[in-house]
């Protein structure tokens, strides 16, 4: 990993030495107009064909010899709506690979029964109890761990709400409820510990998002504004990290759920339900977990839907819908003739 930073960043500072000199001494020699670009275009399209050479050779490479799966042993990692679901299974296995898992849940009875069991397994669990959706107390919270407990070295942002009814049946109190759990406490958590991240130039940030912040669907028009909003701002994030050397080795995930038998989303009932109806929260989070050791940018579960979508994306906006409607059958949605 040292070897491949030094390389690259050695990389980026010829390249940046070529430019300064292309535009120092190459470029008054030419006249002005398109033919004063020609050296810049001669370069970067030298620069555009190495990274595309580069990039399917790793990706060769990387098919024949599988990535090595990081040990999260010793990690300390932060868990927010760890008392239920798939929290609660991604803490317990997380435990089980002997990492420190900090819970953060409002419910404080299901929390604490949580820390309690992976202590009985001999796991190191602390449980804390907050909303975080209150910006202050995310903050806080934060740097009372960070000076009295440990740094935390990855952050699960995986607390979530969900409601369902047509936009003009929503009441506003519901609507800014359910903006503040599914988006903006994200932000409050990415704010309180990347500084720390960013200190250390090392971190792994994973946001659960959900299917919804690929696709939309009818009568949840708030809960997929704000999973859409979630996952603009993990993009946006990775760019961010990406550009800045100092925070390369800074990973970013996001997980995008199907139905998972959690109780928080309703019954399928589309047309393939007997071969694909939902998934158990232990068998989601072992999905997540193993993408998280590999570092993955971006874990759909079933793994299929990632496909799915961008093959349906691809389609004309009626032959989409006309597609939707007969995969949702019974909705609708089927008796309406775009």
């Amino acid at each position: 990993m040292r070897r491949r930073n030094i390389l690259a960043r050695s990389l980026g500072s010829l390249a940046r030495k070529y430019r300064a000199f292309q535009e120092a001494w190459i470029l008054p020699w030419f006249c002005g107009g398109c033919i004063s670009a020609i050296p810049l275009w001669t370069f970067d399209i030298f620069v555009l064909i190495a990274k595309l050479t580069s990039t399917c050779v790793m990706a060769i490479i990387r098919v024949i010899i599988p990535p090595i799966k990081k040990n999260l042993c010793g990690e300390t990692i932060l868990i927010t709506g760890a008392g239920s679901g798939i929290g609660r299974e991604l803490a317990l296995q997380l435990a089980e690979l002997g990492a420190t898992i900090i819970c953060w849940d409002k419910d404080e009875r299901r929390n604490n029964a949580l820390v309690e069991e992976i202590r009985k397994k001999d796991g190191d669990c602390y449980g804390y109890t907050l909303d975080v959706t209150m910006r202050d107390q995310v903050s806080a919270l934060a740097t009372h761990m960070r000076r009295h407990l440990a740094d935390v070295t990855m952050v699960i942002s995986n607390a979530g709400a969900l409601n369902y009814a047509p936009i003009c049946q929503l009441r506003p109190d519901a609507v800014v409820k359910l903006i503040n759990v599914n988006l903006l406490s994200h932000i409050w958590i990415i704010q309180a510990f990347l500084p720390s991240m960013i200190e250390r130039r090392q971190g792994h940030i994973i946001a659960i998002n959900s299917s919804l912040g690929l696709m939309p669907c009818a009568d949840m028009t708030s809960y997929c504004a704000a999973k859409f909003g979630l996952r603009g701002l993990m993009d946006s994030l990775s760019e961010e990290l990406r550009l800045d050397t100092w925070t390369k080795n800074i990973t970013t995930t996001s997980v995008y759920l199907g139905t998972v038998s959690t109780g928080l989303y309703p019954t399928p009932s589309h047309r393939f339900v007997s071969y694909y109806s939902e998934i158990s929260a232990e068998k989601a989070a072992r999905t997540i977990i193993e993408g998280i050791r590999k570092n993955k940018k971006c874990i759909c579960i079933p793994t299929f839907l990632k496909l799915l979508l961008d093959l349906h994306n691809l389609l004309p906006y009626r032959v989409r819908i006309i597609f939707t409607d007969f995969f949702n059958f019974g909705s609708r949605g089927w008796f309406c003739f775009c």
